[in-house]
Formats: C-alpha cells, sequence, structure tokens
C-alpha cells in the first residue's frame, strides 16, 4: 500500500481469470488514515468470426455458378446469411454483448428453360345464311301474293334486307414440350397441352317484320275546313293515287249595312262630310271560299261620338277691370235637349241668386243723354249694374232741390232722385 492524497491506496491489477485475495494487516493496529482500495479491469475484445452461405438444388441444371456479384441479366437467386458471437459467461467481458459477423451474399442465376409449342392452327369451316319473304299476314295466315320484292343490287328507293349466319370454327391440338430444364423441369416428351376440338357459332333465326304502308283516303274534295290524307308509314306493293277534285271559281262581294246613322248623321256628299265608312274585303291567302247565301258580317268595328260638355265660369272684378264669365261647349254630341236660357232684364234681383256688381268697372257703360242702352248678343251670367251708371252724366241737380219745382223731381249723376223744392207761385202778391 502506498499513501496517496492522505490515504492508504491498494492497486491491484487483473490480468487472469481467477481470486486475487489481498489481507490488510490492520489487527491490534492504530490505522490513521481511510483506506481505498482500486481494482482495474482491461476492456475485453471480441474478435471476427467467419461463415458461409451455399444453396443447393435436387432439379439437375436448374442453378448456375455461384458468384459474390450480382448477375448482370437474366433471373437469379440471392442467398443471404449472418452469424454473430456471443459471451455466456462474465469474465473479461459481460455476458450477453455480441459482435455480428458479416457474411458475403451468394448469386445463383437461374438457367432459361426452352420449350416447344406446335399446333392449334384455325381452319374456316362451313357457312351459311339466308333470307325468305313469307308475304302479308292478315291476323290469320300469309297471303303470299303480297309479299315483298327482294331486289339483287343495290339501287335508289331499295330497302336493304342483312342476315346474319353461322360459322364453324376448328382448332388442332396444341402441344408442348421443355427441352432445357430452367423454371421448369425437362419434359421426356411432347406433352398435350390444349386438346383439338371445334365449334360452331349460329345465330338463332330472327324475323324481320316489314309493315305495309295505308291510305287514309283514296280522293279530297276540297272545302271550308282543312282534310288530310294520311299515308302510314311502312311498305306499299304498288303505286298508290290520292285524287283531289278541281276548286270551282268563286266570286266575291261586298257590301255595308248600319243601324241607326240616320238618326245622327245627314246624308252628304264626298266633298263635304264628317264621317266615312270605307267597307273593305280582302283574300289574305289564295285558296277555296264557299259561297254564303247572304252576304257575311266581318269584323265589327265600333265608335262612340263624343259627348259634348258645358263650361261655365264666373264674372270677377279687379279694381275698375271686370273680367265676363264665359260659356264654352266642347266639340262632341248631347244625348239631351240643352236650352241656352235668354238673359232677361229686371229692375229687382231674383231670389236666391247672387250677382257680380260691376257698375265701377269700364264694363259698365255710362248712358248717353238721348240715345240708348246698347245690350250686344251673346250668355252672360248674373251681373247688375247701378242705376248712377245708368242716368247718362251732366245733371248738376245733385244737392240742389231748389234748382227743381216743387211736386217735381229728377235723377242726378249718381241715379239718386232729388226732389224740387221751388214752391209754385199762385199769383197773389201785395204792395206795400
Amino acid at each position: 500500500m502506498i499513501v496517496e492524497d492522505g490515504k492508504f491506496v491498494l492497486s491491484q491489477e487483473i490480468s487472469a481469470a481467477g481470486t486475487i485475495t489481498k489481507t490488510l494487516s490492520t489487527q491490534n493496529k492504530f490505522v490513521d488514515k481511510n483506506i481505498d482500495i482500486v481494482t482495474v479491469t482491461p476492456e475485453g475484445v471480441l474478435g471476427s468470426g467467419s461463415g458461409s452461405a451455399e444453396a443447393s438444388s435436387t432439379a439437375t441444371g436448374l442453378l448456375g455458378t455461384a458468384s459474390s456479384s450480382q448477375p448482370a441479366s437474366g433471373a437469379y437467386i440471392k442467398v443471404e446469411a449472418d452469424a454473430n458471437v456471443a459471451v455466456s459467461t462474465s469474465g473479461w467481458i459481460d455476458a450477453g454483448e455480441d459482435v455480428d459477423v458479416s457474411i458475403a451474399d451468394v448469386y445463383y442465376p437461374v438457367n432459361e428453360m426452352a420449350q416447344t409449342i406446335t399446333g392449334a392452327g384455325l381452319s374456316e369451316g362451313a357457312k351459311s345464311s339466308a333470307v325468305t319473304s313469307d308475304g302479308c299476314y292478315n291476323g290469320t295466315s300469309y297471303d303470299t301474293s303480297d309479299k315483298v320484292k327482294f331486289e339483287s343490287g343495290e339501287a335508289n328507293g331499295n330497302y336493304k334486307i342483312h342476315a346474319n349466319g353461322s360459322v364453324t370454327v376448328n382448332r388442332a391440338a396444341t402441344t408442348k414440350q421443355v427441352t432445357t430444364p430452367g423454371y421448369a423441369a425437362a419434359d421426356g416428351s411432347a406433352v398435350q397441352a390444349i386438346a383439338a376440338d371445334s365449334i360452331t357459332v349460329t345465330n338463332p333465326d330472327a324475323a324481320y317484320y316489314i309493315k305495309k304502308s295505308t291510305l287514309s283516303a283514296s280522293s279530297v274534295t276540297p272545302s271550308t275546313s282543312q282534310q288530310t290524307v294520311t299515308i302510314g308509314e311502312g311498305y306499299a306493293p304498288a303505286d298508290r293515287t290520292v285524287t283531289i277534285a278541281a276548286m270551282a271559281s268563286g266570286s266575291a262581294s261586298s257590301s255595308i249595312d248600319n243601324t241607326g246613322l240616320s238618326t245622327y248623321f245627314n246624308t252628304g256628299s264626298q266633298a263635304s262630310h264628317d264621317v266615312e265608312l270605307i267597307p273593305q274585303h280582302s283574300i289574305d291567302t289564295a285558296g277555296y271560299l264557299a259561297a254564303t247565301a247572304n252576304p257575311v258580317d266581318g269584323t265589327s268595328a265600333y265608335y262612340s261620338i263624343k259627348e259634348q260638355t258645358v263650361t261655365e265660369t264666373a264674372t270677377t272684378v279687379s279694381g275698375t277691370t271686370a273680367t265676363r264669365g264665359t260659356r264654352t261647349e266642347s266639340v262632341g254630341w248631347n244625348d239631351t235637349e240643352e236650352t241656352l236660357n235668354v238673359a232677361t232684364f229686371a229692375n229687382s234681383g231674383t231670389s236666391g241668386e247672387s250677382y257680380v256688381d260691376i257698375s265701377a268697372t269700364t264694363a259698365a257703360p255710362v248712358l248717353v243723354s238721348g240715345d240708348y242702352l246698347y245690350i250686344n248678343k251673346g250668355w252672360t251670367d248674373n251681373l247688375k249694374i247701378s242705376l248712377a251708371k245708368l242716368v247718362p252724366d251732366g245733371s248738376d241737380v245733385k244737392g240742389h232741390s231748389e234748382y227743381i219745382l216743387s211736386g217735381h223731381s229728377a235723377y242726378d249723376d249718381d241715379g239718386t232722385l232729388v226732389a224740387g223744392s221751388i214752391p209754385t207761385y199762385d199769383g197773389a202778391y201785395t204792395v206795400a
């Protein structure tokens, strides 16, 4: 033991398998330091092993010579193998550790097989096809006199009937023989692969029906209603004719009837009239027209006479201007008689009526002495003019009763009656 770092140190290197015993002589002695015991175990190493891989075959010639490299072409078998070395008892190396042993792959090429197959040729057998025409079926039997006619060549308008027949295909026996072993063992002699055989493919009987066409009528006579002839689809054994009778030539006339025109209209002329009624007749599409015993009414055209309206406005006054009311009658017809009342004159207002005072306007004339009040023809609404306007100007009696002899009176310019105050001299007098 040595002293190192203030401790007793005992070192022991294990160099071989076995047991090493070291005795520390400490009996009846004082130990004043710690004691370390150091054991050194060296690392163990496993050496590489060896091995080989190979394949065997009971088929002679099946496998080629083994090689350590992959063949450049063709089929081959690759044999892979591996091995390892393990420690079964702990010692220099712990139990359970192992090391792989590399074993090279081995490749065996597979020899190609040679095989001969002969036979199996096809040959053409018998063929057949047929088409027959049995006639038209009437529900019970076939009418052989009314049958479809077949043409041997292709032509415009012909129906084409195509029939498929049957064919027999023969196949000879097929044999095979492996002459060189490879993927399979060689055959000692030719072996039949497919037996000889033949098969006949026959179409089942197929009936082809050609429909016989029909006519809905053999003659047509034109009339006012549409008539048609239908040629049914199918086959016709002969030409068919539809007779159309010639149309009779016709004529047309036109007239106009009216109701009530004389009540509301007077007979006019081409030069002077208000309404012109023009009867028209046209044939839009050429064709047959049925005769009529009496004229046939066409589409009626109706016209209503415009109803007349009357509009009246009232007179309005603005300053010295009176805008007179108007009466306007629209163009049209009135189904009731309407009388325009004649304007009347009165010296007092009618009960219930209101009057527009136009006395202060220029529409109210001032009468001229010795002349008249002139009323021009026309319509007027309710108006009134004061008496002042109806008395000619020029009187000087306004406010002067002394200008008029008592018992007499006169109207002044305002239309006010002024009573005279001049007494009548009775012829008496007194001489003083």
